[in-house]
């Protein structure tokens, strides 16, 4: 059985022909890019979404990104983070390095998601400066509606807190710096791991065959 069966043929030759990234002719097309956004919400293993970006000459910077772990901040809570967070990390940082491939860019922030899923574990701790704890309400607003985990008669967090709405501006400097510390980290540990070497169809369907043989522990660090 071809392990690969499940990907679309468009997407597999488009990986396996010679790419030349001075002719943007040779660049993904607007509908591969589609394809790989469909299999990234079916929950494929993002190594396996890590090698294909790779097979398709994207940046190493964005393989590293995509297949470095999830990172929490250092705290014996770590393992509550909720399952369905865990996912929307890695589907939120496969949207991004995308939307960067489709602008020609390689960016220096994680998603929100991220922030989230880092600072949760921090607040059932101790208590945070009020600068976090803003941050910590933006994050958890903007992921809750657009992963649409608010209560039917709900239209935002801050409804169900109590809380006045926080605008971004007014969390976007520690939004910023956090966010790209925690990007900076993720690339990092990938790297470590030896990410950035291109891999060939075989180490692929490897890794379709068995995703269990690459590590999905989240790496716990302290960025602040």
């Amino acid at each position: 059985m071809d392990q690969l069966s499940f990907i679309p043929e468009e997407l597999v030759r488009t990986l396996q022909q010679g790419r030349d990234v001075a002719n943007p002719d040779t660049r993904c097309s607007s509908s591969t890019l589609e394809m790989l956004r469909l299999l990234a919400s079916l929950d494929v293993p993002r190594e396996l979404l890590a090698c294909m970006l790779e097979m398709a000459e994207f940046s190493m910077h964005h393989v590293r990104y995509l297949a470095g772990p999830l990172v929490l901040h250092r705290s014996l809570w770590g393992d509550a983070t909720p399952s369905w967070l865990k996912v929307a990390c890695v589907q939120d940082r496969f949207e991004l390095i995308l939307s960067e491939y489709e602008q020609e860019q390689v960016g220096d922030y994680a998603t929100p998601t991220e922030v989230l899923a880092y600072m949760m574990p921090a607040t059932m701790e101790a208590p945070m400066h009020r600068n976090y704890v803003d941050l910590y309400l933006w994050s958890g607003n903007e992921v809750m509606k657009k992963h649409k985990r608010l209560p039917e008669n709900a239209t935002s967090f801050y409804e169900l807190i109590g809380e006045h709405p926080i605008e971004f501006s007014t969390v976007k400097n520690d939004f910023q710096d956090l966010s790209r510390s925690i990007r900076r980290s993720v690339v990092k540990h990938a790297a470590q791991q030896g990410w950035g070497k291109r891999r060939n169809r075989a180490k692929v369907e490897a890794i379709a065959a068995d995703p269990a043989q690459v590590s999905d522990q989240p790496e716990q660090v302290s960025l602040f």
